[in-house]
This record gives structure tokens, C-alpha cells and sequence, in this order.
């Protein structure tokens, strides 16, 4: 009976899995592509219009105008965010009130099963479903890098420095995996999947003591909605920065991420990060997974224990 739950369990997000896995790996596969079209120079003159946004960033603008930083963008982008985020509140409003709300939970129930087998099933494969997710998401940066050339400037003999000043200097194309490491960016595929993880552990446990789907998936999109007007409210005003340690997105930076990565790599494994010229603390990357996925956890652990403990209402 176990595996039938198994088998339940990957039947019913198979479809969605594979359609959002293809979506993720291509778009990230064609963002990729689109950096090398834009050269260095007038992706500078693009920022250089909009000066404010420096406040909305976590990396420096220096750091944004590197291939690196160009390349991470692509995990703030809104598909790559929301993907994520829809797979993590469907397969968690759907593991106790979709099934209470579809009539299904208690023809399984009747089985010989226990509670806690079919939860976990559920769980399990969701989980399995973000890291397979965020393997894409890396797999198409990768490919991307590995198939996208990008402009490099032709030394001009002669000129000498002053080759620099030239409008259009001559430039030639080059593979840009000379330019990057792929493995800078799988930190950000890490930090993106334990987003995930909380999402998830956050439906999951409105779904654990609720009988109707929609209202689950309305409380979970309704607490990440608030988390991303929190953090944005907190970044646009410095008198509202404190309001930074009330969301849980403050614990999602891939730039910041790729930045330590490319940089300072043996910085990856810190939980705390002191920055040199204030002396502020602020979480590292291992901070940030632990706690976004420790959360995530925690939350599926509760609901495990009110899903097993609740008394079920009759399928309307």
C-alpha cells in the first residue's frame, strides 16, 4: 500500500513538474543569452539613468555590472521567484485540505495506511519536486554559459590606454565560460530551493488544520505577498530597514550569494557575515539556508503532528 502512495503521490505532480522544470531550464538557458547580447557598456549606461536603484540592491551596482552579477539577476527574476513559489503552495495546500476538499482522504484513509505515511509520501515528493527544480534552474545557467559568446574589447596597437576612450572599440567574441564559473551560481540555486522548502512548509501547515484548498492557498499567498511589500517598504526608506528582520524574504539574496561566491568563497560556509566599514552583522549564506530551511521544516513538522492528531470532517 506504501508504494501505491508513492505512486499516487508522483502521479499527481508529475504533469506540473515537467511542464515548470522545462519553463525554468529554458528561460534561465535564454536570460543567459541574453546577457551576452547586451554589451558591459550599455548595460552601464542603462543604470546610470536610474541612480535610486542602487538602494533596491544588495551587491553593489560595480558588482551588478559584472558578468557574475548580470548572470544572478536571474534568480530575482519574477518567473523563476514564482514558479517556485506556485509549485510550493499547490503541493502544500493540496497534501491534507485539496485532498479533504476533493472527497479522496478518507477513501485513502480507509485503507490500511497510516496518517503519517501519507503525509510524508506527499511530502517527500514535493520536496524531491524543488530540487529537481532548482537543478534546472542551475542547468540551464549552465548551458547557457557553455553556449552564449559574449563582446570582448581588441587591444588597439598603438593607442595604448587610449584605446579606452574610443566610442566603439573594436571588439571580438569569446566563449563566455571564460568569463564565469558555473559553479559561482549553484550557492544561488541552493538559497532559491530553500525558499522552497519554507514556502512549502508554510502550505503545508495552513493546510494541515484546514478543510478548503482555497483558503489555504490564499493565507499562504497572502503571507509571501506580505513578506515581498515588507521587504520592499524596508529597502525604498532606511527609517523602515528594521522592518527587514520581520520577512523572511531578508534570508533570500542569490546576488549577494553569488557575490560571496565569486569573491570570497570561503565565506560560503559562515552563518554570520561582518561587513568591514560599519561593522554590521548580517546572516551569511549558510545562515540564510539554515534558516529559511529550518523554518520550512519546522512548519512541515507541526503539520504532521495536527494532520495526525485532528479529527477529519466529512467530504462536502
Amino acid at each position: 500500500m506504501n508504494r501505491a502512495l508513492w505512486m499516487k503521490a508522483v502521479g499527481e505532480s508529475r504533469i506540473m513538474l515537467a511542464g515548470m522544470g522545462l519553463i525554468l531550464f529554458a528561460f534561465c538557458w535564454l536570460r543567459v543569452w541574453i546577457v551576452g547580447l547586451l554589451p558591459m557598456r550599455n548595460f552601464e549606461t542603462i543604470l546610470q539613468q536610474v541612480p535610486q536603484i542602487q538602494q533596491f540592491l544588495p551587491v553593489s551596482i560595480s558588482q551588478l555590472l559584472t558578468y557574475n552579477g548580470r548572470i544572478a539577476l536571474t534568480f530575482e527574476e519574477l518567473i523563476v521567484v514564482m514558479s517556485f513559489a506556485v509549485w510550493s503552495i499547490a503541493r502544500g495546500s493540496d497534501t491534507v485540505s485539496g485532498e479533504l476538499g476533493r472527497g479522496t482522504l478518507e477513501m485513502v484513509l480507509a485503507q490500511p495506511v497510516s496518517r503519517l505515511a501519507f503525509f510524508w509520501s506527499k511530502t517527500i515528493v514535493s520536496l524531491a519536486g524543488l530540487l529537481v527544480m532548482a537543478g534546472l534552474v542551475w542547468l540551464g545557467i549552465y548551458v547557457g554559459i557553455q553556449l552564449t559568446t559574449v563582446p570582448k574589447p581588441v587591444p588597439v596597437l598603438g593607442l595604448g590606454p587610449a584605446a579606452a576612450l574610443l566610442v566603439d572599440p573594436p571588439t571580438v567574441r569569446t566563449p563566455l565560460s571564460h568569463e564565469v564559473r558555473a559553479v559561482t551560481f549553484l550557492p544561488a540555486a541552493i538559497n532559491l530551493l530553500s525558499l522552497g522548502v519554507f514556502l512549502l512548509g508554510l502550505a503545508t501547515f495552513f493546510s494541515s488544520w484546514d478543510r478548503y484548498r482555497w483558503r489555504t492557498i490564499g493565507l499562504a499567498s497572502g503571507v509571501f505577498a506580505v513578506a515581498i511589500v515588507v521587504k520592499i517598504v524596508a529597502l525604498a526608506d532606511e527609517r523602515f530597514s528594521w522592518l527587514r528582520s520581520f520577512t523572511f524574504l531578508t534570508a533570500y539574496e542569490p546576488q549577494r550569494v553569488v557575490q560571496i561566491a565569486a569573491n570570497h568563497p570561503e565565506q560560503l560556509w559562515r552563518l554570520w557575515i561582518r561587513q568591514v566599514p560599519t561593522h554590521a552583522t548580517h546572516l551569511g549564506p549558510l545562515g540564510m539556508n539554515l534558516l529559511l530551511v529550518g523554518l520550512g521544516l519546522l512548519f512541515l513538522a507541526a503539520a504532521s503532528v495536527i494532520f495526525t492528531r485532528r479529527d477529519l470532517p466529512a467530504p462536502c
